[in-house]
């Protein structure tokens, strides 16, 4: 969202999840480079099923490090577009040096403030223990996590 370049891996990450939501039965939308060319909040995917009954829009994010950093301003514009649409608002994150999948944080409350309020940050640790797989986010399995 709001101007965020996006690496040719990132592409590819947003156009697998856009088939493997269209696989589950979700009708889904992909806005390529988001964000640009307009100043309105514009999430990277929008994506529901009537027949589950689960609605979302999504920022989706892939990273090397083991820490990945979101400007306030992103999480403001897509919470903006959640609102507007009544569909529920989540980030997902792939940490492309671990083997794991993109974990999913619901937004705003999943995320953690950085101490100065400018930007939100998912570690590795943290989408591991608070994140959700893409199963679970669609409604095919139940919390994958042991308590």
């Amino acid at each position: 969202m709001m101007g965020v370049y996006l690496s040719s891996s990132g592409v590819k990450a947003e156009r697998d999840l856009v088939h493997m939501f269209w696989e589950a039965g979700f009708a889904v939308l992909r806005a390529p480079a988001s964000g640009g060319g307009t100043i309105l909040p514009r999430p990277d995917l929008i994506a529901g099923s009537v027949k589950r009954k689960k609605f979302f829009v999504l920022e989706i994010k892939t990273i090397r490090k083991n820490t990945l950093y979101i400007s306030k301003e992103q999480i403001v514009g897509l919470l903006a577009f959640s609102k507007r649409i009544g569909f529920e608002p989540y980030v997902g994150v792939k940490f492309k040096n671990r083997r794991k999948g993109f974990s999913f944080l619901h937004v705003p409350d999943q995320l953690l403030s950085v101490r100065n309020g400018t930007n939100y940050k998912i570690s590795y640790t943290h989408a591991l223990s608070n994140g959700i797989s893409f199963g679970e986010l669609i409604g095919d399995f139940q919390q994958e996590k042991l308590l």
